[in-house]
C-alpha cells in the first residue's frame, strides 16, 4: 500500500510540473518566435506558413483534451493540497489525466508527420541534427550550472543582455 501511495504521489508531482495544457501546449497560441530555426533550416516563406497553420490546426484539435485536462489538474491540486487527501480519489485523477494525454499522442504524431512533411530532404538532414543536439540539452544545462560553459554571443544572457540562467531561462 505504501509503494502505491508513493507512485501515485510521484505522478502527480510530475503532472504538476507541467503547464496547463500539458508538456507541448505551452505556448502555443499565438505566433511564436522561429528566426533562429528558419535561418538554421533556410525555410522559406510559404513553409514557414504551412508550419503556423498546422501549428494552429494542432492546436484545436487538442483544444478540446486539454479542456477536459484543466479541471482534472484544478481537482488534484486540491486533493493533494488538503490536508486528508484520498489516495484512490488522487490516483484516479493521475490516470483520467494520463488517459487524456495518450488521447493526445496520436493528433500530436499525425501534425508533426505533416510538419516534416513540408521540409526538403536536405532540412531534414539539418533537423535531425538539430534533434540530436536536443538530446545533449540535460547536460548543456548542467555545464552551464557548473559554470563551464557560457551562453552564446548575443543570446540571452550573453555579453550586453540581461543576467538569466540556463541559456536565457530565468533564474
Amino acid at each position: 500500500m505504501n509503494l502505491k501511495l508513493i507512485t501515485i504521489t510521484l505522478a502527480a508531482t510530475a503532472l504538476f510540473a507541467q503547464p496547463p495544457g500539458g508538456p507541448r501546449m505551452h505556448g502555443m497560441s499565438g505566433r511564436a518566435k522561429t528566426t533562429a530555426v528558419e535561418s538554421y533550416l533556410s525555410l522559406t516563406d510559404a513553409q514557414v506558413a504551412s508550419l503556423q497553420q498546422l501549428r494552429q490546426a494542432e492546436s484545436e484539435a487538442l483544444k478540446p483534451i486539454f479542456q477536459q485536462i484543466g479541471p482534472l489538474r484544478q481537482s488534484l491540486r486540491s486533493q493533494s493540497q488538503g490536508s486528508s487527501a484520498d489516495a484512490t480519489a488522487v490516483g484516479k485523477l493521475v490516470l483520467s489525466i494520463q488517459a487524456l494525454e495518450q488521447q493526445a499522442a496520436p493528433i500530436r504524431a499525425s501534425y508533426q508527420q505533416q510538419a516534416l512533411a513540408v521540409l526538403t530532404a536536405t532540412q531534414k538532414t539539418q533537423l535531425a541534427a538539430l534533434q540530436s543536439a536536443a538530446a545533449l540539452m540535460p547536460a548543456i544545462h548542467e555545464a552551464a550550472e557548473l559554470h563551464l560553459l557560457t551562453p552564446p554571443e548575443g543570446g540571452p544572457g550573453g555579453p550586453g543582455g540581461m543576467s538569466r540562467g540556463r541559456f536565457g531561462g530565468p533564474r
